[in-house]
């Protein structure tokens, strides 16, 4: 976190494990296990990132959207069950492979643009101005 930013890391991350479940999916063979393996290397910065990113310049909300984030950690308790569901109807467990590809690219998202706070402007009547 000394030479880049937590947002950059975790996009990086990010896209590094779409690579790494498109290799899953499509390899065969002692690849796909050292390619799921690295996989969980790469989710290690994720949730405090994401945690720490997402409760960023809240000021009087912080504790609001901490709560909410904690709250909506429900990924490992609804995302397996698409896993294997994709698996059972392909009969392949490596095409399952791709759930976890579309949430990296969500976490991926999030690192590039998804973590900045939108300022709320004002509509200011033309007459106000002139």
């Amino acid at each position: 976190m000394r030479y880049f930013s937590s947002a950059s890391l975790l996009a990086a991350y990010g896209s590094i494990n779409i690579l790494l479940c498109t290799i899953a999916i499509l390899s065969h063979g002692i690849i796909t296990v050292y390619t799921v393996i690295t996989i969980c290397f790469f989710m290690s910065i994720m949730f405090p990132t994401i945690f720490a990113l997402g409760i960023k310049d809240l000021k009087a909300d912080t504790e609001f959207g901490s709560s909410l984030i904690i709250m909506s950690i429900v990924g490992g308790a609804v995302l397996p069950r698409g896993v294997g569901y994709i698996s059972d109807v392909t009969g392949n467990i490596q095409y399952g492979y791709v759930v976890p590809l579309v949430c990296f690219a969500v976490v991926a998202f999030f690192g590039l643009k998804g973590h900045r706070i939108k300022v709320k402007q004002e509509n200011i009547p033309v007459s106000a101005i002139l």
